[in-house]
């Protein structure tokens, strides 16, 4: 079987992901740092961007 075309989050990526989340008070058991950083590999977007994302759609749209 075939793979896929898999976008690989580097390590760097990853720390940078966890070093952003830490900044904002956010632990790694609330936010896995590894899929943070894939979610903003894959939506092509900042840390930031996706952080405001993931909090208007678990607030309904309120932030």
């Amino acid at each position: 079987m075939a793979k896929a075309a898999v976008k690989k989050v580097a390590a760097a990526e990853i720390r940078a992901a966890k070093s952003f989340l830490e900044r904002r008070k956010i632990s790694s058991s609330e936010l896995s740092p590894r899929k943070f950083a894939k979610a903003a590999k894959d939506l092509d977007k900042s840390f930031d961007e996706v952080l405001r994302l993931l909090a208007m759609e678990l607030s309904g749209g309120q932030v």
